[in-house]
């Protein structure tokens, strides 16, 4: 068993190679593709014009463009809160300007700044690109030198010593007795993940897809906050933090999220920080003061263009408006350090709770969502932040995304949870909870048998819960039963790829797919209750395409990481891989599919090449699975009609 030291230079050394496997992707990608390339492959935009220049919270600013007449900002593979950089003559040009991409709409780009000193942003002409996460990766190295000089026998030594199984949990810790639950409905299994949780400086929640781990952890945050104690609650994405913060705003639990607003679900968007700043008074009086700055540059600039001003009247206008800047800083500042300051539980992702929003807050308790997901120095981000800790997830899903092989190596795509659940202490720190209340016996059967050993049961409210139960749908009478696997084997659908685009697609699974959807809405099943999901970019965007029509009714098309933590009434999933060299890529690793198979509440198709799946066990298994249990049906059977009458 290595000591903490040679655990902690092994993270290190993975976290060190994975930043530069990140650096020399980003730096490649801007120096082996022209501009144009990357405009079309929707990773980068031209011909940028600053149209509004907004006050942000933390001496930000937001800044909103508009492309080029023709730009493509619908597809565009950026999101809110994706480093950007902004240049004029060369992507790496000293005075290129890194900032975090906020917000976007169908007609403009919002890039959040700290450089609001610059006199050239209103300046036609800006081109903007993805950047590195540095940020992230700074704050992952922040957090390990923090653990590297934690005190021999310090409550963050022994703890880190339990992360890294270097020694067990203390003995004397015992859950903590509830005597009144605001939750009456828990199963025993979530009651005594919240007792042990509460009673414990480290405690784990292993809870497989449906089994109510989301709400375990809101009665836990509940009952934390009814006992005095101020809580931090992350995740390692925007939208498991969001689903624990709904459900504790909905309970009457005062808190704030912190986190760009555009990333946060629509539920949230009133909770966020900036929301809170933006109805401040202080919002108003910051505004008046950046318009009356930004005039007197306007003006200034007007003037030296015509050379009708002199050194010391620039440097007097400067002072002013550098003088209302200032002013509105400081308003800003002092009204976000009240409204956090009075918040019960603030709620932010695992990276972003060593953010300058954070910063200088004091917590009792941290629960950490979706540890599965997070890489151990974004963990340790967020669980330095508190003395004791309650990790929640499943190693059967998503995994960290890590892209370096020397990282990979080195162990960066282990978790602390994943180590610890499969331990020698796991008996003393994880709860399984193990009553699942999202899908029919008929779904939940292959993924539990062949991920989770059988341990699962379905409550009794959903285990023959059917579609044809719901209101308006009517019988299909070729897939009548919660579970199809559509098998295209013979088709003739082949995979491609798309000029630069590295993401795979199947434009015969795409049509199908459409199809099938297009089949369900005639039978009466609305399309807000239906997702699609697969496992490549290209085939989301081809897929939507085909059913554009049906998005703004509420239908989803997504990656596997979109349906992380969610659930639909049905599912359909688009294998998308069939080639003749039996390569599968993504598929290969089996807890992306588990996520996928384990989002349908009451009725799930699966569409794959049965000859390419009869390649790989957990494929051969599931179609195995499906000819067994009467779910199999041939792509040749019928085209997938809408069904009339």
């Amino acid at each position: 068993m290595n000591d903490l030291q040679t655990e902690l230079d092994r993270l290190s050394r993975a976290w060190i190679a994975e930043r530069d496997a990140e650096r020399v992707r980003y730096a490649e990608e801007r120096t082996n593709t022209t501009l144009l390339e990357r405009v079309e492959a929707r990773i980068a935009l031209r011909g940028l014009t600053l149209d509004e220049a907004l006050p942000a919270p933390g001496e930000r600013l937001l800044l909103w463009f508009r492309p080029e007449r023709g730009a493509n900002l619908r597809d565009l593979r950026l999101g809110p809160g994706d480093p950007v950089r902004l240049w004029r003559l060369q992507p790496d040009e000293p005075t290129a300007i890194l900032g975090v991409l906020a917000r976007r709409s169908p007609e403009r780009v919002g890039v959040m700044i700290f450089d609001d000193s610059r006199d050239d942003l209103w300046d036609a002409g800006w081109r903007l690109d993805r950047e590195a996460p540095e940020v992230t990766f700074a704050r992952g190295r922040d957090a390990l030198q923090a653990a590297a000089g934690a005190p021999p026998g310090s409550v963050d030594w022994q703890r880190l010593n339990v992360l890294f199984g270097v020694r067990g949990p203390p003995k004397s810790q015992r859950p903590l007795a509830v005597t009144e639950w605001f939750d009456t409905h828990l199963e025993d299994d979530q009651r005594e993940a919240v007792r042990r949780g509460l009673g414990r400086d480290l405690s784990l929640v292993l809870g497989p897809p449906g089994t109510g781990k989301t709400r375990t952890l809101a009665e836990l945050v509940r009952q934390a906050v009814a006992r005095g104690e101020r809580v931090l609650v992350t995740a390692a994405s925007h939208t498991a933090v969001d689903n624990l913060a709904e459900r504790l705003v909905h309970a009457g639990v005062k808190l704030v999220r912190v986190g760009h607003p555009a990333r946060v679900s629509p539920e949230m968007e009133e909770h966020t920080l900036d929301a809170l700043l933006e109805r401040s008074d202080a919002a108003n009086l910051a505004r008046g003061w950046i318009r009356e700055a930004e005039v007197l540059k306007q003006k200034l600039r007007q003037r030296e263009k015509r050379k009708a001003t002199t050194w010391t009247e620039r440097r007097e206008v400067m002072g002013d408006v550098n003088g209302l800047y200032a002013s509105a800083k400081r308003a800003m500042r002092d009204t976000q350090r009240g409204i956090l300051d009075a918040a019960a539980v603030i709620a932010v992702t695992a990276a972003g709770s060593e953010s300058w929003q954070v910063a200088g807050q004091r917590f009792d308790r941290v629960v950490l969502d979706e540890a599965t997901q997070a890489p151990d120095p974004i963990a340790l981000v967020a669980l330095q932040q508190a003395p004791a800790a309650v990790l929640a997830g499943d190693p059967h899903q998503l995994p960290p995304t890590v892209i370096g092989e020397e990282a990979e190596r080195l162990g960066l795509s282990e978790t602390f949870f994943e180590r610890l659940a499969a331990g020698p202490h796991a008996a003393e720190l994880v709860t399984l909870l193990r009553v699942q209340h999202r899908m029919h016996e008929a779904l939940m059967a292959y993924p539990n048998a062949a991920t989770y050993g059988g341990a699962l049961r379905a409550a009794p409210d959903v285990a023959a819960a059917v579609l044809m139960e719901v209101s308006g749908v009517r019988e299909d009478a070729s897939r009548q039963g919660p579970f199809v696997l559509l098998d295209a084997v013979g088709r003739g659908w082949e995979e491609e790829r798309e000029g630069e685009d590295p993401s795979t697609r199947n434009p015969g699974n795409a049509e199908r797919v459409v199809a099938e959807v297009r089949r369900l809405v005639s039978r009466g099943v609305m399309p807000g209750d239906i997702g699609v999901i697969t496992p490549y970019q290209a085939q989301v965007r081809l897929i939507r395409d085909g059913v554009a029509d049906l998005l703004d009714a509420g239908l989803e098309v997504s990656s596997v990481d979109g349906f992380q933590g969610r659930e639909k009434l049905v599912i359909l999933v688009d294998l998308v891989r069939c080639n003749d060299v039996g390569e599968i890529g993504f598929l290969r690793d089996v807890r992306r599919m588990n996520v996928a198979l384990t989002r349908a509440k009451r009725w799930l198709l699966v569409l794959g090449d049965g000859g390419l799946m009869a390649r790989h066990r957990y494929y051969k298994a599931l179609l195995e699975h499906a000819e067994q249990t009467d779910a199999w049906l041939s792509a040749w059977a019928d085209e997938g009609e809408p069904i009339e009458g």
